[in-house]
């Protein structure tokens, strides 16, 4: 499965605010999410929204009210991605 660049770099940043001891297994999970999601959607390329609904729902739903923040960090306005925060 093909990543786009921003894809990729958003991957980058979002291990980048994960703790080191975790890195490669979000990494793992995320990649393994994002890629059955754009599959699903008849994608060949993962793009930057897929791999948003990845992380959201690779994120504890406890946590999950912090990702507009980290979002926004990121450069993502996060009202464009609020609807895969359900």
């Amino acid at each position: 499965m093909n990543w786009n660049d921003a894809a990729e770099d958003l991957l980058n940043q979002i291990l980048g605010q994960t703790p080191y001891p975790l890195r490669e297994q979000t990494e793992s999970q995320l990649r393994g999410v994002a890629e059955a999601l754009a599959e699903d959607e008849g994608k060949n390329r993962v793009g930057v929204e897929t791999v948003v609904a990845a992380w959201v729902r690779n994120t504890p739903v406890a946590l999950r009210p912090d990702l507009p923040r980290l979002m926004d960090k990121f450069g993502l306005d996060p009202d464009e991605y609020r609807h895969l925060m359900g």
